[in-house]
């Protein structure tokens, strides 16, 4: 029968083991327990990469035009003789994007903020008419229904037959402003806020502020991220509006907008309930490939399709390969063309730029290597932010609202991770415990005093295969069903195999060298070890020499004073 007392003990010990790891990871000493949260997330997302998107459903639908260094340089001999350019090449640039397609796109970000802060340059104004004619404005502007927030205002381009043109903009939050040229844009287009959080990205982010500070920065009641802005916008085009009854709501809310009717967008916070924890692709476009070898004439020079998560897995175990190491880069995941290549067409047949354009969600943005927005991928290293907003995209359209949510913003973490260190401890020590039982029984068998190996091998390799299985299947169940970041199954492995190292610190090497004994050779080995660790124990040792206590003087009789006898004693 088993003991009672020993299982609460065993029970005592796992809660006090998981009471001091929820303690640390709180304490978050030196930032151990932040740093080992993020190196669990991105050694996961690079043993993952190669899975993602195996329906390539994302990357079929979003696309990149940028501009960095080499299409500033090569666009001089189209006039661009300065940077930033003019308003009018910037609105020819967005109107190539708008046309050359055969078709325009399904929306447009562009990740430049405009504040016009030094006043209108010249340009602005037809810069701003370009804008409105591509989203319609003519149609919408005037119907307060569409301006009430961002998202009534998409449907409303969208439902005018329009493309909905998103523009970066500050946060009110991190800058208290809005100038005139934002205010203009505002007026014809939808502004989004473009700094994000790394490890958190908001799609909907509400605001507390009061009607006069809110009319003051120019928000509603909500402001929405680019991705998110974009993806609204896939999804009022699609008949099933991407399967989320909102947004089928929306499109029927914008149509009585657009009649002249009050109208406000529905309550997406049941749906978008939680930061989107961006999953990272490593298997580029074919399409981008492709153009890459047209335009340059050589094959890019990316990983392979082949190098599936074994490989992978083998990779980080042995420590081999970072985010962005090796000859064989990690090419973006999103197919991606620099503005002067579209411009020049070296190369390009009119079908890539259809497949480049054309009803696809574009985002537009720089890759200067001397700009600051620049972001850190787990599988590429440093990317430019235009690359983080469209794999954030990716990830709304792949999998829609059963993205991958922060789960810092959901629940504790380290509550959960501590209860599942609890549960490994409390296995551990009931397996010591049952290791102990099954030694009594050999002795009180008559059998020699240790355990076979036959006994204690599949004892000791259940216990630690099964805590690390335990780990493997929570992250697992974790990320593919909760649809939930990765748990910090580093740390939960390192302080599970920690602990059960400690209490296994007796038996198993005792168990072990009982087996190895037999053998002549190690067991002279062993002796030979026993003879240099006793020689190397210092416990017991002084830095200073003991000096023995001085030695009694023996007293002999000759030496021995008599007393004399008293005068009044003697006779």
């Amino acid at each position: 029968m088993i003991s009672a007392k020993s299982v609460l003990k065993a029970l005592a010990v796992s809660l006090l083991l998981a009471a001091s790891a929820y303690a640390a990871s709180k304490i978050d000493l030196f930032g151990l327990e932040s740093n080992s949260d993020r190196l669990a997330d991105q050694v996961y997302q690079r043993i993952t990469a190669a899975e993602y998107g195996q329906d390539r459903k994302g990357q079929q639908a979003v696309s990149v035009v940028y501009l960095d260094e080499a299409s500033v340089e090569a666009l001089k001999g189209f006039g661009w003789n300065r940077f930033p350019p003019t308003f009018d090449q910037q609105w020819l640039m967005l109107d190539d994007l708008l046309n050359v397609g055969g078709a325009p796109p399904a929306a447009m970000f562009m990740d430049f903020v405009y504040l016009g802060q030094g006043g209108m340059a010249e340009g602005f104004d037809g810069f701003v008419q370009g804008i409105a004619g591509a989203t319609r404005a003519d149609v919408w502007a005037d119907k307060p229904g569409c301006r009430t927030d961002p998202l009534i205002k998409i449907a409303c381009i969208v439902e005018a037959g329009g493309v909905p043109l998103i523009f970066a903009k500050p946060s009110p939050t991190d800058l208290e402003l809005f100038t005139e040229a934002q205010a203009a844009m505002d007026r014809v287009a939808v502004l989004a806020p473009a700094l994000v959080a790394e490890d958190a990205y908001p799609l909907i982010t509400a605001y507390d502020f009061d009607a006069a500070k809110a009319a003051r920065l120019g928000v509603a009641r909500f402001d929405i991220s680019p991705a998110m802005a974009m993806y609204a916008a896939w999804c009022l085009r699609q008949a099933d509006g991407c399967g989320i009854a909102e947004f089928r709501d929306l499109k029927r809310r914008a149509k009585a907008a657009l009649a002249g009717g009050e109208a406000a967008s529905p309550t997406f916070a049941k749906v978008f309930d939680a930061p989107l924890d961006v999953v990272w692709g490593s298997r580029p476009d074919p399409a981008f490939l492709t153009m890459t070898q047209a335009v340059s004439g050589q094959p890019a020079p990316c990983r392979g399709d082949a190098v599936g998560w074994r490989e992978r897995l083998g990779e980080q175990m042995a420590g081999l390969r970072g985010p962005g190491d090796g000859a064989r880069q990690e090419c973006p995941y999103t197919l991606s063309l620099g503005y002067d290549r579209l411009v020049a067409g070296h190369g390009l047949q009119p079908e890539d730029l259809e497949r480049l354009l054309a009803g696809r969600l574009v985002m537009v943005g720089g890759h200067f290597r001397a700009s600051s927005d620049w972001v850190e991928s787990p599988v590429h290293g440093q990317v430019p932010g235009v690359q983080f907003h469209a794999m954030a995209l990716d990830n709304l359209v792949e999998d829609g609202a059963d993205y991958r949510r922060n789960g810092e913003a959901l629940l504790d973490s380290d509550l959960l991770e501590s209860l599942l260190v609890a549960a490994l401890a409390f296995c551990g020590v009931l397996g010591v415990m049952t290791r102990n039982n099954l030694l009594d029984k050999a002795e009180a068998a008559g059998m020699e005093p240790r355990l076979r190996s036959a006994v204690y091998g599949p004892l000791y390799i259940a216990l630690f295969a099964t805590s690390i299985g335990v780990v493997a299947f929570a992250t697992w169940l974790g990320v593919t069903v909760l649809h939930r970041s990765p748990i910090n199954w580093i740390g939960i492995c390192g302080v599970a195999m920690g602990f059960l190292f400690y209490a296994t610190r007796q038996t198993l090497p005792a168990d072990l060298t009982g087996s190895l004994e037999r053998v002549r050779i190690v067991r002279r080995l062993l002796a030979w070890c026993r003879l240099c660790l006793n020689s190397l124990k210092f416990e017991e040792d002084r830095l200073l020499p003991v000096r023995p206590p001085p030695a009694a003087s023996p007293q002999t009789p000759e030496t021995t004073a008599v007393p004399e006898s008293p005068a009044h004693a003697q006779s």
